[in-house]
């Protein structure tokens, strides 16, 4: 069994190295690996860092494209990887020494789709030694996509790191990241990923380490990430007119908190509140592709009065940006 482990790189000279080091620091006897890192246009040292740290693993392919988004950078490197299973890792963020074997053994043994392991939540000032997997029976839990929609994916959490995913899945299924949006794109990427899925496993086993990291795309956002945000949550609003029962209500629990997180930008932020016009619209078209009944009722009042709404709730916030 072979894993591709994917990196889209743009500006993060500071903590590549830290990355990758969190990767070849163990050696993974148990099963081949390769390691991608597409860069997405950098203007800082991140690439000059890759290709040289490069030089000395033969399994590491470095891949530079112009500025085209995180989301192509992954579409990039999966088209490259020729692995059995793919994981994806953020720049700025770490690996848990010995998650990566668990999953994949675990993987190999389930002939699983998609495994799914642990994060945690760090400053970015952690290394990768504050953490470490000594489980050598992880438990798990063997269920369908659809169920694991349900049992293990939270409102809050879209990410596409922190799981093993069957290339097959993603070729077969023709799945993958939507173009030029860089704004919850994974989101709807793995939404879409776990519902292909027929053999989903939860594992109890700490793999990711995520960096809170000041200087991420989330710490810059603008009126533009928001419609492409806006985007990404209609990728998966219509994914839930192709469901039912629990399903159905948990999908469309996930577009309102979304449409929730991007009316909180909208009224907290002066520069996008000021150009509002856009994002009111694109929200109230995408809340009318959810059943009422799964609509809380501040966006039902949003729905009935969206331009009211946005303005009262920004005349009343005690903090704004």
């Amino acid at each position: 069994m072979k894993l591709s482990i994917i990196i889209p790189l743009y500006n993060c000279e500071k903590y590549i190295k830290q990355c990758l080091d969190s990767i070849y620091g163990k050696s993974h006897d148990n099963y081949d690996y390769e390691v991608i890192v597409v860069d997405d246009g950098s203007t800082d040292k991140g690439f000059s860092i890759v290709t040289n740290y490069s030089l000395n693993h033969e399994n590491m392919k470095v891949v530079k494209q112009e500025n085209q988004g995180v989301a192509c950078a992954r579409n990039n490197a999966i088209a490259k990887a020729q692995g059995d299973y793919i994981t994806f890792v953020d720049a700025d963020d770490l690996l848990v020494i010995g998650g990566l074997d668990s999953l994949m053994q675990i993987a190999v043994e389930t002939k699983a789709d998609i495994v799914k392991g642990d994060h945690v939540e760090a400053s970015e000032t952690v290394v990768c030694d504050d953490y470490s997997n000594t489980q050598r029976t992880p438990s798990f839990d063997v269920m369908t996509g659809e169920d694991a929609i349900v049992k293990v994916t939270k409102l809050k959490e879209g990410y596409c790191w922190g799981y093993l995913i069957s290339r097959k899945l993603i070729t077969d299924n023709n799945l993958s990241f939507p173009e030029k949006v860089a704004f919850m794109e994974d989101w709807a990427f793995i939404t879409q990923t776990i519902l292909k899925s027929k053999t989903f496993v939860n594992a109890d086993t700490l793999l990711y380490i995520y960096r809170r990291n000041s200087a991420s795309c989330m710490a810059n956002v603008t009126t533009e990430k928001m419609l492409l945000g806006c985007q990404a949550i209609d990728i998966v609003a219509n994914l839930v007119q192709q469901t039912s029962g629990a399903v159905k209500k948990k999908l469309s629990d996930n577009v309102c908190v979304n449409i929730n997180i991007v009316l909180w930008f909208t009224i907290h932020y002066n520069e996008i509140f000021s150009r509002r016009k856009g994002i009111i619209k694109a929200l109230s078209e995408l809340l009318q592709k959810v059943e009422k009944q799964y609509i809380p009722r501040s966006l039902q009042l949003f729905l009935l009065f969206p331009n009211m709404y946005v303005i009262t709730r920004n005349r009343l916030a005690s903090r704004k940006y």
